[in-house]
């Protein structure tokens, strides 16, 4: 079968089913970029821009890819801001969001944190059936190009964290279910997700893991695992695994106080592995101002300025 034919039954079978797996950002970059599964962590990379993308599934016309650039702040340290502009690719359908995360934080412990989240993001959506990634733009699935129904949506979730040592979350993302294009019947479902991160430092050296689970009323479980080790907090190398999806290594390095560099190759092993053998992530972020990391974990990032918490 000829790859544009595979993807465009792939497409037409996502439509059919109702899926978003794919559309669904922020799960790929987890590790780099947590505040976009769980908006409770807005404010906890204070000060930072990061920018990143992702290109899955390389070699196959149309596979997905995301981009997306964000702005992190702490105000008062306890209220946290993160603004983000992400751009989602799949086969003919594009889309861009714009998300506003907001994040209040009360002390557990002289040490823990509990936050509490929320995010609007406004999306939207674009089918373009003159697309080359379309074998037969006749189908009577997709009747038209079509702008889609500017959605707007919530996310809400909490976290319970130690910033230098773990966080345990919990999201409910895509509160509202609703359409995305008028003449189509695909929806924006809700995706529910479970997510955890713990840091052990040994002297020079120390241990970060990751584990997140992943749902949606149409869709399988989804679990990511990966852990990291690194060398006097400037640089870590790790891998994740994803059952039944997909297998990478990746690498995270503090070039400075103020600059970080993310990079993760996956190889998927499911059943794209018969048409693409890899997919990449990309993000560098830079710190602005004058603020310093408070802790060697390279998960969180609060700043000296962000440390203290106290109510207005």
């Amino acid at each position: 079968m000829k790859l544009n034919k595979f993807f465009t039954l792939l497409i037409v079978a996502l439509l059919a089913n109702q899926v978003k797996a794919q559309l669904t950002f922020g799960n790929e970059q987890f590790l780099f970029n947590p505040v976009m599964v769980n908006p409770s962590l807005a404010g906890m990379h204070n000060n930072q821009v990061r920018l990143g993308y992702d290109a899955r599934w390389l070699g196959i016309n149309g596979a997905p890819q995301t981009g997306y650039i964000n702005y992190d702040r702490m105000f008062n340290g306890n209220t946290g801001w993160n603004v983000s502009i992400i751009s989602d690719r799949i086969g003919p359908i594009s889309s861009i969001t714009l998300a506003n995360s907001f994040s209040f934080m009360i002390n557990t412990s002289a040490e823990t944190k509990l936050s509490f989240g929320l995010r609007h993001h406004l999306t939207q959506s674009t089918l373009n059936l003159n697309s080359a990634n379309l074998y037969d733009p006749s189908d009577p699935l997709l009747a038209s190009d079509q702008t889609g129904v500017p959605v707007n949506n919530f996310d809400a979730s909490i976290a319970w964290m130690n910033p230098s040592k773990f966080m345990i979350g919990f999201s409910y993302r895509n509160l509202i279910p609703q359409p995305r294009f008028r003449f189509t019947n695909t929806l924006v479902d809700p995706i529910l997700s479970l997510q955890g991160w713990y840091n052990q430092n040994f002297g020079d050296m120390s241990l970060e893991g990751f584990a997140m689970v992943t749902t949606s009323i149409n869709t399988p479980m989804n679990t990511n695992l990966g852990i990291m080790g690194s060398f006097q907090h400037k640089i870590g190398a790790g891998f994740n695994y994803s059952p039944n999806n997909q297998i990478g290594v990746f690498t995270y390095i503090k070039a400075t106080n103020k600059l970080n560099i993310f990079y993760n190759y996956n190889l998927p092993i499911s059943d794209i592995a018969k048409a693409s053998k890899q997919s990449h992530g990309i993000g560098i972020s830079i710190r602005m101002g004058n603020e310093t990391p408070s802790t060697d974990a390279f998960f969180l990032q609060p700043t000296n300025e962000s440390a203290r918490t106290r109510m207005f």
